[in-house]
């Protein structure tokens, strides 16, 4: 397991040699698919163009308030209006970092007019969305984004210390009888002093456990719950599982997330660059197998790939690709009432975690000549 610290170069020409390294990368893709320029309109893909400006306005969209657009001989242009481009060009820097920024009415829709002046044709442009004559090709934007530059393993060191440690923070702080809502307003009004907005919230108390995607209620906790949160900071999104008994667990239940544990960390030890992912796929079906609870693989997602989507896609038989070096993954094993969850990057090192305990109790295991720290289960007496 590595346990490397890096330090976040947040200056402007920090932020312009990560957008080098980006630039390079369409530049390349540009080449290989006979394009022009590339036109992006997503959140996620404006995030890890520009190294973490922000586009987002309405959470619940994918379409960002600002379109960037790059050009093959690397020119670099963001596309928005009147709403949006002081706040661009004040608080998100864009000219500081290279954009020429071009802006119009907000009842005008000249996006397609600007491109063509800039490009000649809409049919030479690649784009991350059906978008009149350009091409689309999401598909092959996707790769560009996995293999982390050194600030993004820098923001994703801060997202998953802070996420982390605030989340553990809170569920210690939990009573009897509050409701899975409850503890939701309560890590929320954690995370977001720390720079960190939610994209996705899990909690599921006693019964509820049995749900994979257990989506906050108004039930009251009695002995046990778990919470899933999933945070962005600056566009990268990690995941952190976490699980709390009130009272002596029952020995089965620490036994089940003891195998769970054990399952998650050999689907980690078996994810290393330069390996295609089919091979901790297989790892992670055979170690359900090994635990015991064979029907559990088919009963969810097991995951995958994250860095600004909240995952890239789940791996499986049908979707999987050789691991990039830096790549960003977060497995979520479950065995019908415990759930284990922590992000970690793929580097040439070992296992970087993203996502780590802090106040919680540590479980130290070594597989595969990798020694892993990981969270217990909270016992609050």
């Amino acid at each position: 397991m590595s346990s490397k610290v890096y330090v976040e170069d947040t200056s402007i020409k920090g932020r312009v040699e990560e957008i080098n390294i980006k630039v390079e990368r369409v530049k390349k893709l540009l080449e290989e698919e006979n394009l022009d320029a590339l036109y992006l309109t997503r959140i996620p893909n404006f995030f890890w163009i520009t190294a973490g400006a922000d586009p987002v306005v309405t959470i619940c969209t994918e379409d960002a308030v600002a379109h960037a657009l790059i050009t093959k001989d690397g020119k670099k242009y963001v596309i928005t209006n009147a709403i949006e481009d002081d706040r661009m060009v004040e608080e998100q820097k864009l000219e500081e970092l290279g954009f020429e920024v071009l802006t119009q009415n907000w009842f005008e829709n000249k996006n397609a007019e600007y491109i063509k002046k800039i490009v000649g044709s809409l049919s030479k442009v690649g784009c991350d969305m059906h978008f009149e004559d350009t091409k689309m090709i999401a598909d092959k934007i996707a790769p560009l984004r996995w293999s982390l530059t050194y600030n993004e393993i820098c923001r994703y060191q801060y997202l998953g210390d802070y996420m982390s440690e605030a989340l553990e923070k809170c569920l210690a702080t939990v009573k009897p009888g509050m409701t899975e809502f409850e503890v939701t307003g309560i890590v929320a009004r954690a995370l977001w002093p720390l720079q960190i907005g939610q994209t996705l919230f899990l909690v599921a108390s006693d019964e509820r456990l049995t749900y994979r995607h257990p989506v906050p209620s108004t039930k009251k906790i009695e002995k046990c719950f778990m919470v899933s949160c999933n945070g962005r900071y600056k566009g990268l999104i990690t995941t952190v599982t976490r699980m709390v008994y009130f009272g002596k667990p029952p020995a089965e239940l620490l036994e089940k997330y003891d195998k769970n544990i054990d399952l998650e960390n050999k689907i980690i030890a078996a994810t290393k660059p330069g390996v295609d992912e089919i091979v901790p796929f297989n790892v992670c079906k055979k170690g359900y197998e090994e635990a015991g609870y064979p029907e559990m693989f088919y009963k969810h997602a097991q995951g995958g790939p994250m860095c600004y989507y909240n995952r890239e896609y789940c791996t499986s038989e049908a979707i999987h690709n050789v691991t990039q070096v830096n790549t960003c993954y977060c497995y979520n094993p479950v065995l019908n009432g415990t759930k284990t969850e922590d992000a970690f990057i793929a580097t040439e090192d070992g296992p970087l975690f993203v996502t780590k305990p802090f106040s919680f109790p540590k479980i130290v295991k070594t597989v595969d000549g990798i020694t892993m720290e990981r969270p217990g289960m909270l016992v609050i007496d």
